[in-house]
């Protein structure tokens, strides 16, 4: 759906373009407005095809992107100390069942029916005869024939010719191929008004064009009008008309043809210098909004330079060269005065970008991305930023608590135009943590207002969850005890917090309202291994919050909001 949304609004430029071109020239020959339209109809279907694969270049036409997907992921925790942000969890609280997404089940019903009604008048046009014709009809895509009604037998010689002559020009003018694509154009964007005044548009200018080719053989006006009308009486006395592909007269607008014809009025000729400019400032508009790839105009916000290479395997990735066996492939960012040097996988890039939570430390397994081709997690790239000058002076402890949201902005811009990366969102039933109060109740105690001393010297009275080695008696500290506190923090901000930090998302399921002061002490696992964070929020976490705050974590089944990869590309040339 997503691919077919940018294509409605790249034909709609362009059809609004051309439309404004074409009464500036003051085109108004039939068979060179038939002629444009049906290049919008051709180019209309091909675009869903150009958009996904063909070569682009950004265009902010977009409105912005003012729904964020989840918070930022930190990197992989340090030792002593994690600090997270909390924003919006990825989990929709209601409990049913994900489904087909409503806007794409209706989507494809409209789309099946059209395409069913098509392929019926396809097959019965091919089988017409003149027992079952009212009217002339000229069918066939490839091998066109004119099907000529019974009564035809007793039409006077110049009727029998002018009728020939008419569906003659259908014939050489290929109108029933032109007049199937219209209607295949309109099963496909059935939504889009463009794509059903189109269709109409052709069969009333394709009528117009071969009636102007009739006339132009010396048919008088008033005689074939005549015929016309006779035509359309026969259709009122049958209380029936033959609606197959490339039926011609007496067509659409058999009023206004008429009018046309009687009027006198020589359309004027178009100047071969007037044509040209026409046909170049069509095609030129066609080109720029074919080729453009659609941004959001937030996405605007760019690095002032941005260098992309693979990485070198033997250098090593993560903050001080250490290498990160997750699939993120995530290296803390270095941040020194606008200037950022950081080395990820595409699919760690995403994660940062975008802020998806419930992913763990970046993990390649992770759920709530899926998608796109096996490299995105496996190939690694060092990316040497520079932001705009006059850009916020970031910190990187800034950057770890997601805030700073012109940075994601600029891997957004830089992921669309060197990655080409194109997504969409689903929503799926996956695994999630419910936390939940325990049969004896909770044991939090609200929040005291008080400050407290953070290990860097600040003080604060509101502090998000922060990890840190727990004091012994004897005033030393172990690097397996660790404590984990936070003050004046709501339920949600907590389960916020922690689905940052873990292999999925976690819903509050507890009912407890306010804000709470949270101090926890647990000893970490022993056999964590080498996954920095696993043993902070591992089995041990787990019990610590049932002991120690009343609360429980329930695995269960939860509709998920899921960034889906449509398109994505290695790294274009720096």
């Amino acid at each position: 759906m997503t691919i077919l949304f940018e294509s409605a609004i790249r034909v709609t430029l362009i059809a609004a373009i051309i439309a404004l071109v074409l009464f500036a020239m003051r085109i108004k020959t039939a068979s060179v407005l038939h002629a444009v339209w049906a290049g919008v109809v051709v180019l209309m279907l091909l675009l869903p095809a150009w958009v996904a694969w063909g070569p682009k270049a950004s265009l902010p036409v977009l409105p912005p992107d003012r729904t964020p997907v989840i918070a930022l992921l930190p990197p992989p925790l340090p030792a002593g100390l994690a600090d997270a942000t909390p924003r919006t969890s990825p989990v929709r609280e209601d409990r049913g069942y994900a489904s087909l997404d409503p806007i794409a089940a209706i989507y494809l019903l409209g789309l099946g029916v059209l395409l069913l009604r098509l392929a019926i008048g396809t097959v019965r046009a091919s089988r017409l005869t003149s027992a079952s014709c009212v009217v002339p009809v000229t069918v066939g895509l490839l091998h066109p024939r004119i099907i000529l009604p019974r009564c035809s037998q007793e039409w006077p010689q110049a009727q029998l010719d002018a009728v020939l002559a008419h569906e003659g020009e259908h014939i050489r003018r290929h109108d029933p191929l032109f007049q199937w694509l219209a209607l295949l154009n309109r099963a496909l964007f059935w939504f889009h008004p463009l794509a059903w005044w189109l269709e109409r548009k052709l069969s009333g200018l394709a009528e117009e064009a071969c009636d102007a080719a009739v006339i132009a053989r010396g048919c008088d006006a008033r005689e074939y009008s005549e015929y016309l009308l006779d035509l359309a009486r026969s259709v009122e006395r049958m209380g029936r008309r033959i609606d197959a592909i490339g039926m011609a007269m007496p067509g659409i607008g058999l009023k206004h043809r008429i009018r046309q014809m009687l009027s006198g009025v020589p359309i004027p000729r178009i100047s071969r210098p007037r044509m040209a400019c026409t046909v170049a400032v069509c095609a030129a508009a066609a080109g720029i909004f074919a080729a453009g790839k659609l941004v959001h105009a937030q996405q605007g916000l760019a690095f002032e330079v941005a260098s992309i290479r693979p990485s070198n395997p033997k250098a090593g990735g993560g903050r001080g060269g250490g290498k990160s066996k997750d699939g993120g492939g995530g290296l803390l960012p270095s941040l020194d005065r606008g200037r950022f040097n950081f080395s990820s996988t595409l699919f760690g890039l995403i994660i940062r970008a975008y802020g998806i939570a419930g992913c763990g430390e970046m993990r390649a397994d992770c759920a709530l991305i899926s998608g796109g081709p096996d490299w995105i997690k496996k190939d690694r790239f060092d990316i040497q930023a520079k932001m705009p000058d006059g850009s916020p002076d970031y910190t990187f402890l800034q950057f770890m608590r997601g805030q700073t949201p012109q940075l994601e902005l600029m891997l957004q811009a830089m992921l669309a135009e060197r990655f080409d990366l194109k997504f969409h969102r689903e929503t799926k039933q996956l695994p999630v943590y419910a936390l939940t109060v325990m049969k004896k109740g909770s044991k939090l105690k609200q929040a005291s207002g008080e400050m407290i001393q953070l290990k860097d010297g600040t003080s604060v009275r509101n502090q998000s969850l922060l990890w840190t080695p727990a004091p012994l008696p004897d005033g030393t500290r172990s690097d397996h005890l660790i404590r984990m506190f936070a003050r004046d923090q709501s339920m949600q901000a907590l389960v916020d917090s922690l689905s940052r930090l873990m292999d999925r998302p976690v819903l509050d399921r507890t009912g407890l309202k306010g804000n709470f002061d949270i101090t926890m002490d647990y000893e970490m696992e022993s056999d964590a291994g080498d996954r920095p964070g696993a043993d902070i929020t591992g089995p041990a976490m787990f019990t610590a919050f049932q002991e120690e705050l009343g609360l429980k974590f329930e695995a269960i089944r939860a509709p998920v909001d899921v960034l889906v990869i449509d398109h994505a590309d290695k790294p274009s040339a720096n």
